[in-house]
């Protein structure tokens, strides 16, 4: 049978945030470990476009998203596998 497989962290917590109202905008995730992440958290990182249709990363350490809850789910992957994390929400201006 397909798509019996486990389930990555990113769906688990996506799961999680289904009933968080979302909000559109520019959302920037800010990340950062103390040591080398484990290997399993750009996996899941990459994931989140598949749950929320969207985002980017821009940096290594830094999560673009155009949802609340695609920055929400960066941000719980990322504390999930120990890193400090902090969520801004701006404007992209284009000059």
């Amino acid at each position: 049978m397909i798509g019996l497989g486990r389930k990555s962290i990113a769906q688990k917590i996506y799961e999680g945030l289904k009933v968080v109202e979302d909000e559109g905008g520019t959302w920037l995730v800010i990340y950062d470990f103390k040591s080398k992440p484990n290997p399993r958290f750009w996996g899941n990182l990459r994931r989140l476009k598949r749950f929320v249709g969207e985002g980017e990363l821009i940096q290594y350490s830094v999560y673009k998203t155009g949802s609340r809850r695609g920055a929400l789910l960066a941000m719980k992957v990322a504390e999930y596998y120990g890193g400090e994390v902090v969520i801004f929400k701006g404007e992209v201006f284009d000059f």
